[in-house]
């Protein structure tokens, strides 16, 4: 579709409703997306504004995976208490009974606990409680816990506890045992919400034979670790960019990436000398100084080489 006569646009916000959850998402603008106004940027990527109360989610759903060993299984009740970040749940009991057992040996169990948003999860205190009126032998009766995996509803992060332990009945609540967490798998939803906008500095530097510069448009897309760029232009007004033996500096405002792993670096061959030798292209993330180096030494050019007028560059080791 081919632009209008005043293609620019300041844009104000962009609200998103999540209609199944009944809540509205703002992201906060207050720019232009424009080649002739501000920084010249027609693409944007925008945070959350309102991540910070979505983050202090009041109630939530655990769900929690026990394994018992085979050292010992149990017919008394565990108790369990999650300790997170935020705060601290209430005791979650699971009740044995003849009519449903539970930690038998060798098997799994998997329960739905309801409690107030915690944060990430640290650790945990896990008890083993005589049922009421119940006799204990005088011989020491042990329960073999082998893990125990909770995963958070809301946003899906899991945290796994390598416990195998045993864990002896006792009659009051007092005597438990405590887990720290062993491993934890953040959800690429609950990333998100924690991403801010960085400023990256992409420094593109021509090679030096001859017919190296080009005269065709250049575009670039950064990948990290929590995403990408998007296919970005790399333009400045009044000047002639990518010439043979010059560095030129760029600016794009996205979503933090986290560590870089990728740069594509392409033309549209348009112009009377499209070809492209490129030596290297040096990304900065302006708010933390890391910069990171993606070697090129190769041609982009539909004459040499292979023909291709793209390349997927990685990182200098």
């Amino acid at each position: 579709m081919a632009p209008g006569i005043f293609p620019g646009w300041h844009l104000s916000y962009v609200d998103v409703k999540d209609n199944s959850r009944d809540e509205t998402f703002r992201f906060q603008c207050d720019c232009w997306l424009s080649k002739n106004e501000g920084d010249r940027q027609t693409v944007r990527d925008f945070a959350c504004a309102n991540n910070e109360i979505h983050d202090e989610l009041e109630e939530t759903t655990y769900e929690i995976v026990i394994e018992t060993g085979n050292g010992g299984e149990t017919r008394e009740n565990v108790w369990l208490i999650l300790e997170g970040r935020k705060n601290r749940s209430k005791e979650f009991l699971v009740e044995n009974s003849s009519r449903q057992r539970a930690f038998r040996k060798g098997t799994t169990d998997t329960f739905e606990f309801d409690s107030v948003y915690l944060g990430d999860i640290a650790s945990l205190c896990v008890g083993h409680l005589t049922r009421e009126d119940r006799f204990i032998p005088k011989r020491e009766l042990v329960w073999h816990v082998k893990t125990i995996t909770i995963t958070e509803m809301e946003y899906g992060n899991v945290y796994f506890f390598n416990c195998d332990c045993l864990i002896p009945l006792k009659r009051k609540r007092k005597y438990f045992k405590v887990f720290e967490v062993t491993k934890t798998t953040e959800s690429f939803a609950s990333k998100v919400q924690s991403l801010v906008l960085v400023k990256y500095e992409v420094i593109v530097t021509t090679g030096y034979e001859p017919g190296a510069g080009t005269d065709a448009n250049v575009f670039v897309t950064i990948f990290g670790a929590n995403g990408d760029t998007g296919k970005r232009e790399l333009k400045q007004k009044m000047r002639n960019l990518f010439e043979r033996g010059s560095t030129d500096r760029f600016f794009l405002e996205t979503l933090e990436l986290g560590e870089l792993r990728k740069v594509r670096l392409e033309h549209d061959s348009s112009g009377y000398c499209s070809g492209w030798l490129v030596e290297k292209v040096e990304v900065t993330n302006t708010s933390t100084g890391v910069a990171t180096i993606f070697p090129c030494g190769r041609w982009l050019d539909k004459k040499r080489g292979d023909g291709l007028t793209w390349r997927d560059l990685f990182p200098s080791v």
